[in-house]
């Protein structure tokens, strides 16, 4: 007895946590909107549950896979629906971006293979102030920089880096630590185009005050990408957000913006446990985006695990039409 009714408790707390993202479009409980961030986590706890719910409580366990199965569906699938085939554009090129995490030993080796990549543009993020000489390794092959700190050089914490020639180098500074929002005109070498990019990194929301900043921090790159008339626009960075919190979603609307992620499935681009593959996956967090303008059709999307980081590194391909 005592069992069946933790089992539907339980599962009624589960159903709450994996549905309310999809019918609730603001939520104003800091721990709540990061809770509905653990998608993956909630989808395989109640696959878990299932498992003795089908000895002790075969009929309601019965009842809830389906259900399980159609939420599951719903929240996981537009990530895995085929994207459309990339149209022919003006020009094609990638940008990559990495949160390196302070104070990583591997910095130095990091620095050296990053600078043996193709990518034209690249966001590095949670530089520290002791790694910032080191991106002189990198300066050779990514001329053109501007950092979180600096108009006119490196800094510590949010470096963009690029191939191309940047203009109209801005640095917003939003009034806290990590409040600062780099804001450039990415000049592409003879393409006669002019791509905005915005790359940031607000902080992690781990109490109501930073939950705000962030939130505010992500509404003023909003509002700022929706008042340019600039057709090409990205926004990119560890934005400390998933896709399915409320805020993500305002995010999209408010800018126009879409997920370049969508059609190519789950990305664990932050994790809790990166010991390996698999504890990586189950305390990871999709919270790591490219959000690009409709002036853009999305190619190939990659990732791969960097040496003493809790993120992925992941580079987008983008065709500019």
């Amino acid at each position: 007895m005592i069992f069946s009714i933790l089992f539907i408790l339980l599962q009624l707390i589960l159903l709450a946590l994996m549905v309310s993202p999809l019918l609730i479009s603001w939520v104003d409980l800091w721990w709540l909107d990061n809770l509905f961030n653990l998608q993956l986590q909630w989808s395989l706890l109640a696959a878990l549950l299932l498992v003795p719910g089908l000895k002790y409580s075969r009929r309601i366990s019965l009842v809830l896979l389906p259900v399980y199965g159609l939420i599951a569906a719903v929240n996981f699938g537009h990530l895995y629906l085929s994207s459309p085939p990339p149209v022919a554009g003006t020009f094609g090129f990638s940008i990559a971006q990495l949160n390196l995490r302070y104070h990583n030993p591997h910095t130095a080796d990091i620095f050296t293979r990053l600078a043996q990549t193709d990518y034209d543009i690249l966001v590095l993020q949670e530089i520290s102030d002791a790694s910032v000489d080191m991106l002189d390794r990198v300066s050779a092959s990514y001329p053109y920089s501007i950092g979180s700190g600096s108009i006119s050089g490196y800094s510590s914490r949010h470096v963009l880096l690029s191939k191309w020639p940047l203009s109209n180098r801005k640095v917003h500074d939003l009034g806290y630590m990590e409040g600062q929002v780099i804001d450039v005109l990415v000049n592409p070498s003879g393409s006669g185009e002019e791509i905005r990019v915005l790359s940031l990194h607000p902080g992690a929301p781990r109490n109501r005050e930073l939950w705000e900043l962030r939130n505010s921090t992500l509404e003023f790159v909003a509002r700022e990408v929706a008042r340019t008339p600039t057709q090409s626009q990205i926004v990119v960075g560890d934005l400390n957000v998933s896709p399915w919190s409320t805020v993500f979603q305002n995010l999209l609307k408010m800018s126009g913006l879409q997920n370049s992620g969508v059609g190519h499935g789950y990305l664990p681009s932050w994790s809790l446990l990166p010991h390996n593959v698999t504890t990586r996956l189950l305390g990871s967090a999709y919270i790591d985006h490219c959000l690009v303008s409709a002036g853009f059709t999305i190619g190939d999307k990659q990732w791969q695990i960097v040496e003493g980081s809790d993120h992925l590194l992941i580079s987008t391909q983008l065709e500019v039409h």
